[in-house]
Formats: structure tokens, sequence, C-alpha cells
């Protein structure tokens, strides 16, 4: 089996180490690399997956619910579906983690995506993941009742013509 390789915009270098596809939709794992500084994802929720974050390298700064801590070499967390959470390299080296995603949910999707788009966000593209997956992903701060019109509004808008 060959890995993927990708890289983000933000600078992270991910390796896919499972995929959902090789897993039968049980788990996505990837490897990333997050470089110094960087801010991470907004807080935000899975409906029905759940994530575990492992430092290999480094420190992680995690916020699981309304706790925030610093992760180390060799610590965990994993977040619970519908909690919100959302990670952070606050420090001036890289950080090496290992993040599972139970079952395998939009994240490999997303992440592809992401990778593809150059600098900004493809959110019609991100819409379709996330109304493909039946609503997964929820911004924290948002009211749910408001994002799931949103997201399935912006997933049905045709492609720009170019």
């Amino acid at each position: 089996m060959s890995l993927d390789h990708l890289t983000l915009p933000t600078g992270e270098a991910l390796t896919f180490l499972r995929t959902g596809s090789g897993t039968d939709g049980a788990a996505f794992e990837v490897e990333a690399v997050l470089p110094p500084g960087l801010s991470g994802p907004p807080a935000h929720l899975h409906r029905f997956e759940s994530e575990t974050f492992t430092v290999v390298d480094g420190e992680l700064r995690v916020r699981v619910g309304r706790d925030s801590r610093i992760l180390g070499p060799g610590e965990s967390v994993t977040v619970p579906p519908g909690v919100v959470h959302a990670f952070a390299n606050p420090t001036s080296e890289p950080v090496r983690i290992r993040t599972v995603e139970t079952p395998a949910g939009p994240l490999e999707a997303q992440f592809r995506a992401l990778a593809d788009a150059g600098r900004l966000p493809p959110l019609r593209r991100l819409a379709r993941i996330n109304v493909e997956h039946d609503l997964s992903f929820v911004l924290h701060g948002v009211p749910e009742a408001l994002q799931r019109p949103l997201w399935r509004l912006l997933a049905a808008l045709p492609a720009p013509r170019r």
C-alpha cells in the first residue's frame, strides 16, 4: 500500500496511514507535521465521529469542551462525538501528531479538498463533503439550525465558469 502525502496551504504536511476505504469505514488515520505558530482549525465538533490526537514530537495545545491543555510526546486525548474541540501549535518548533477518526468520516476528503485548493478554502467543495456525510462537521458558535441550510445551499451552488 502506498501512502498519500499532502501539504495544506497552511503548511501542514500530512501522511495518510489508514484510509476509510482501506478500513471499510472503520477508521481514518493521519500523521501530520504542524508548522510553528499554526492556529489550527476553528473550534468545531463532529456529530458522529470521535478523534484521537497523539503527540509524537513537540507540543500541541488542544481544546476539548471548555478545557485547554498542552500535550507532549506520547500524550493523547480522545474527543467524543458532539464535543467542541480545536488544536494549535503555539510553539516556535514543529509538532508531529497522529490523528485517528473513528469511524472514518469527512476528514480525509476535507484534507484532500484543502490540499487541492490553494490559498482560499474551497467552501463549496467542503460544503458538498459535509452534506455527503450527513452534516457531521459543525462549526462552534453558529447555531446548527442556521448552519444546516447554509451548508446545503452552498453545496448546491454550481461551480463557477472559467
